[in-house]
């Protein structure tokens, strides 16, 4: 997708962001149902067994937020390519489920603005580390889905640069920068077991911070999601 014209339309670029988005969620499923097909085919379906106290997960996927509204106009927060990692320990079995805390760090390198006031910040990068507790339902079954909450930092990082290419908020000196803020984390997804030690998951999460430093006077807060597939290892007792 492209603008007509070289000033940019706002409505454009957003609906080009969300485009990106959505074909990167449509890749990360494909990829995931491919594996999946690969690793039934080449062995027999294993005993389901969830005996494992600790586990570590490996994701990618993207993240896209709310768009903010300084004075002057509304701004359009583009999605971005994110890495997430987890790490994760059991707490106690249930006769239903079974209950973890576990570590969930995420990382976007960057995510483009566009919209008014052009004197905002032209890119962000966000970063959030995010301890809490997930309930694993029906844990004994091959497909088992989870909820998570937490809470814990955020770090992002704003580019010093506008979206028109000169200084942000329009002065001489940049007044982008970084900011860090507490982060409300909810998620939920769903666990596909390969065997024993391997696991496929799907995730989607959400981040509740206040705005990152937009290079102009922007009230309010950021709600951020994520949406991502990749694979968990689970170690022994």
């Amino acid at each position: 997708m492209r603008c007509e014209s070289d000033g940019c339309d706002p409505l454009c670029q957003d609906k080009g962001y969300r485009h990106n988005m959505i074909l990167s969620i449509r890749s990360t499923a494909a990829a995931l149902s491919l594996l999946a097909v690969c690793s039934l085919s080449a062995q027999p379906p294993a005993q389901i067994d969830n005996n494992e106290k600790k586990e570590f997960a490996l994701s990618i996927g993207a993240l896209s937020g709310t768009s903010p509204s300084p004075a002057g106009g509304p701004l359009a927060v583009g999605s971005g390519f994110t890495v997430q990692a987890n790490f994760a320990g059991k707490i106690r079995d249930l006769k239903w489920a079974n209950l973890y805390w576990e570590v969930d760090g995420l990382a976007a390198p960057i995510r483009h603005l566009a919209g008014t006031p052009v004197t905002a910040t032209s890119a962000i990068h966000s970063y959030y580390l995010t301890p809490g507790l997930r309930l694993q339902f029906v844990p004994k079954e091959r497909f088992s889905p989870w909820v998570a909450a937490g809470g814990g930092y955020g770090f992002y990082d704003s580019s010093g640069t506008s979206i028109s290419g000169g200084k942000t908020g329009g002065g001489t000196s940049s007044t982008g920068g970084s900011s860090s803020t507490g982060v409300a984390e909810f998620g939920a997804g769903i666990d596909y077991v390969l065997n024993k030690r391997y696991v496929l998951r799907g995730d989607m999460r959400g981040f509740y911070t206040a705005n990152p430093n937009f290079g102009v006077p922007t009230p309010g807060t950021q709600l951020n999601f994520m949406v991502s597939g990749g694979i968990v290892w689970r170690f022994p007792r």
